[in-house]
């Protein structure tokens, strides 16, 4: 049986970097002032409390969770 990960995405067409997600999860999200795009934190395992939190508090509704 494989288990499905899901991770976290931000539609970057949708996004207007207002940060909500970062302070709602700034382990999760970052503001990269390099290219002014939200990214997403590598990790190994993503805390679905905190991501919930941002996808609920998105303004623009372009963060969800996507199965790798």
């Amino acid at each position: 049986m494989k288990l499905i990960s899901l991770y976290p995405a931000i539609d970057l067409s949708k996004c207007n970097c207002c940060q909500g997600c970062v302070e709602v999860a700034g382990e999760v999200f970052r503001y990269n002032p390099s290219t002014l795009l939200m990214e997403i934190v590598e990790l190994k395992h993503y805390p679905a409390q905190l991501v919930d939190e941002a996808i609920k508090n998105c303004p623009k509704d372009c963060i969800s969770w996507e199965k790798s």
